[in-house]
């Protein structure tokens, strides 16, 4: 009996690939192309964090490049975001130079600064080491901010429309915890720096004298 069910899969193997030998099996067909928005930003450059998360780390970060930098320090850039990677590229005269390439998946928060102009997004690198990278937009991070959202947004649709169904209870238990925290934490982590965005606006718009009930 066992001989005959391999055989029968063998041949049932054989017959699928000869009909689709280019269709690999089990494999979700995903989009070739990918939408890119580049804005002309100024980079202030990238400072160690402890967490990887929390507006007081945006905050603490951008107060520290600012106050240790001047105009003339920053560096005029193409933020270039894909739902992939996040690059800060520098242009020269007959090329582009990549200063920084960061994998959207490792995105770990993002927000606004106080000033409305300023952004930045927290990477994390493994090994409980975080790194934030500031900016300072033109005419404010608004649009900066949602492209950035909208990336985390796409990239996280990807991953769960690639996610391999759970074979059983038993090996899906021991994969599907890691995959499950790593998604909610992006998530939460966007939702938090888009609601910290509108909230800045907000308070932009209304006189501080007159707080809103």
């Amino acid at each position: 009996m066992i001989m005959a069910e391999r055989k029968s899969a063998k041949a049932a193997a054989g017959s699928s690939t000869q009909n689709g030998s280019d269709v690999p099996l089990q494999e979700f067909p995903m989009p070739k192309t990918e939408l890119v928005q580049k804005f002309h930003v100024f980079y202030l450059g990238m400072t160690s964090v402890t967490r990887p998360i929390g507006m007081d780390i945006i905050n603490g970060a951008i107060d520290n490049l600012i106050s240790s930098t001047g105009k003339e320090d920053w560096t005029p850039v193409i933020l270039s975001i894909a739902d992939t990677t996040v690059a800060v590229i520098k242009e020269k005269e007959e090329e582009e130079e990549a200063l920084v390439e960061c994998r959207v998946r490792f995105l770990s928060f993002m927000g606004v600064g106080r000033d409305v102009h300023t952004f930045a997004f927290i990477m994390d690198t493994g090994n409980q080491h975080f790194q934030c990278h500031v900016f300072w937009c033109d005419p404010n991070a608004g649009c900066v901010s949602e492209a950035v959202q909208a990336a985390c947004v796409l990239r996280y649709q990807k991953c769960l429309v690639a996610r391999p169904p759970p074979q059983r209870a038993g090996s899906s238990s021991s994969s599907s915890p890691s995959a499950d925290s790593v998604t909610r934490r992006v998530s939460v982590s966007v939702k938090r720096g888009v609601q910290s965005l509108i909230d800045t606006l907000k308070t932009k718009k209304q006189p501080s004298e007159l707080p809103q009930q």
